[in-house]
């Protein structure tokens, strides 16, 4: 250090006071120079900052850069990002395949795993375009896929068996409301449901299981009442209509919630019974025998007592059992006779109204027919000519009914004569009274 400094002061003293040549002085006026006055003596080089080259220090060092405004500055590319350590007059650097960045420090997008031989490509089989700088999962996959590679499909979706990761996923043909909503692939290529609920079956869990109907869309329990028939179990219903198939326990109705025919009684709580039978005594058969009013009368032949008789109480059987089948129609309390007997007294019903209906306007078709006929005789009364006739000793004189009328035309009454109208309606004849002497 001290011999530099002791040459330094040489060299100055040289400059200012020897007064050297003006060739021969050092020409250091660049940006980088270090020292105006310091220079090599054989080559004219002056010595530069850090950073700087050329002669006079004018130019920046590879891996410097300057924008004209400032001084040359270290361009600091990476050195694994960037192909070398040079970089432009902005201080961007030259970068590695799928490295960017002004000193090429980091992966650009769908890159991943920063290294001395740049970045790697993202591998989302397409269904991303990001992924993680450095561990390269998958960003944001699409087509219903998940996955570091996005290389599955998401919940509630299927990829046939034959399909490349890089086709979307499918819905699984599964309604979250009749199973788990998941699905699986059987060996034929067929989507299936993995669990229905328990009142769904079918391999896409559409169809309604047995003891369950459809009710809009929605399989509901078969409501038989606890009276549906065990040997149609499990289904005791129609799957589209939940009437049930057939009901024990003496009900009937399309939920098994009345007592059947002949029985009374609350079906709901299982206590149908047969109703009761009222007995009537059956009527006596006497046959009264007759004797032919005379000898020579044609006799009949009449069966024998003993068949009368058997015939008569089959007869008084069949009468006993129809009317006491009537009576318990009318007398049951159930529901059943019940509804039978408001059906018929309904039917009656509307018979008397229907009657009625057609009376009132028979009376009322007669009515009007009456009065169109009294009006039409008082108009015929009014209109109909009325004459009289009287004899006097020279004439004979008509006159009218309608006396209001004195423009009344009478003549052609009397068509073999000629006749005078006189002013008051009367007719006079002029023929001598003789005439029409007998």
């Amino acid at each position: 250090m001290l011999v530099e400094f002791i040459a330094y002061l040489f060299r100055k003293f040289i400059h200012v006071y020897v007064r050297l040549p003006t060739d021969i002085l050092c020409n250091c006026t660049g940006e980088g120079v270090e020292d105006p006055y310091d220079c090599d003596v054989a080559t004219g080089q002056c010595r530069c900052l850090p950073g700087y080259v050329g002669p006079q220090c004018e130019d920046c060092e590879d891996g410097h850069f300057t924008n004209g405004s400032t001084s040359c500055q270290p361009c600091g590319c990476d050195s694994f990002g960037s192909f070398d350590h040079r970089c432009d007059s902005s201080g961007t650097c030259v970068c590695k395949i799928g490295v960017y960045g002004p000193k090429c420090d980091e992966c650009q997008p769908g890159y991943f795993h920063f290294s001395n031989t740049g970045c790697q490509p993202c591998q989302c089989n397409n269904h991303s375009s990001y992924c993680h700088p450095q561990s390269g999962i998958c960003l944001n996959c699409q087509g219903s896929t998940k996955g570091p590679s996005c290389e599955e499909c998401k919940y509630n979706f299927y990829r046939r068996p034959d399909a490349a990761l890089t086709d979307s996923c499918l819905p699984c043909p599964c309604s979250t409301v009749t199973s788990t909503g998941t699905c699986h692939i059987e060996s034929s290529g067929r989507a299936v449901c993995d669990l229905c609920r328990p009142e769904y079956e079918g391999p896409n869990c559409d169809k309604c299981r047995d003891g369950y109907y459809n009710s809009d869309s929605i399989c509901l329990p078969c409501e038989c009442n606890g009276n549906g028939d065990p040997a149609t179990f499990p289904r005791l219903c129609d799957p589209d209509t939940g009437h049930c198939l057939s009901c024990v326990n003496s009900t009937a109705g399309a939920h098994c919630q009345l007592c059947a025919s002949g029985f009374s009684g609350d079906a709901l709580n299982h206590t149908c019974t047969p109703a009761d039978v009222k007995t009537l005594p059956a009527p006596e058969l006497t046959i009264a025998a007759t004797t032919p009013p005379s000898a020579t009368s044609t006799s009949t032949a009449v069966p024998p007592i003993g068949t009368m008789t058997s015939m008569a109480n089959s007869t008084s059987l069949r009468t006993a059992a129809t009317t006491q089948a009537l009576l318990t129609s009318l007398g049951s309390p159930t529901d059943n006779t019940t509804a039978t007997v408001t059906e018929v007294s309904w039917t009656q019903f509307n018979i008397i109204i229907l009657a009625v209906i057609i009376v009132v306007v028979v009376l009322l078709m007669g009515f009007v027919g009456g009065v169109y006929t009294y009006r039409e005789y008082q108009n015929r009364k009014l209109n109909a000519p009325f004459w009289t006739i009287e004899l006097k000793e020279d004439n004979i004189s008509f006159s009218s009914y309608h006396d209001s009328i004195p423009n009344a035309d009478v003549s052609g009454l009397l068509e073999d004569e000629a006749t005078e109208v006189a002013p008051n309606g009367q007719l006079a004849l002029s023929t001598p009274m003789n005439m029409y002497k007998a």
